[in-house]
């Protein structure tokens, strides 16, 4: 790793890796969905985004209802599979 790699943190495992192997997303109005340029963003690391325990975590913090929370779950898994 070099010196000048950018580094960012998972919010769900509070994990350190390089901001190329995490997962940027966004929040607007209660939903999720990948960064567009602006405004904040978040990382997810590749492990929790499998995890199911870490994304009904998620899912609470960012008091998602039960129809977006069942949204972010499958974009999360299309993501998992597409790699």
């Amino acid at each position: 790793m070099r010196k000048n790699e950018p580094i960012r943190m998972c919010i769900a495992c509070r994990e350190r890796e390089l901001q190329q192997k995490l997962i940027r997303l966004q929040q607007d109005n209660n939903n999720i969905f990948p960064y567009t340029g602006q405004g904040r963003s978040f990382y997810l690391c590749n492990r929790c985004s499998g995890n199911e325990k870490k994304i009904i975590g998620l899912t609470k913090r960012f008091k998602l209802s039960a129809s977006d929370r069942e949204q972010f779950v499958k974009y999360l898994k299309e993501l998992d599979k597409n790699g």
